[in-house]
């Protein structure tokens, strides 16, 4: 039999928020609830903060990036409305440019390429 206790993860989150509440010191948690190790309660809370902080992180990050996101989709809606109107008065442009000089300036459907 070896010498460490597994304590329960739901254990360790109850005694983990009683001392950051501040109800109970580390060292009262320690005695009250027969912790083993003088460290053991600081590395629990240790832990449990860095999930706390990453887990926060990862929530202001995909809100940050979400709002991003729809700023960009906003932003490419633009651009492709920009070159609708673009394309539509360069076609406008060759209808007028061919009407005025009577030539031809579209390339007639099945012409082929040169080869070079």
């Amino acid at each position: 039999m070896s010498g460490f206790i597994v304590y329960d993860e739901s254990f360790k989150r109850r005694v983990v928020a009683e001392v950051l509440t501040g109800q109970i010191s580390k060292e009262e948690a320690r005695r009250r609830y027969h912790i083993a190790g003088h460290c053991t309660v600081l590395k629990w809370i240790r832990k449990f903060e860095a999930q706390s902080l990453q887990i926060t992180f990862m929530k202001s990050d995909s809100h940050t990036s979400k709002e991003d996101l729809l700023k960009r989709i906003k932003e490419l809606e633009r651009q492709v409305e920009d070159e609708k109107l673009r394309s539509e008065a360069l076609s406008l442009m060759i209808d007028i440019a061919e009407k005025q000089l009577d030539i031809e300036i579209r390339k007639k459907p099945g012409t082929k390429q040169s080869k070079r």
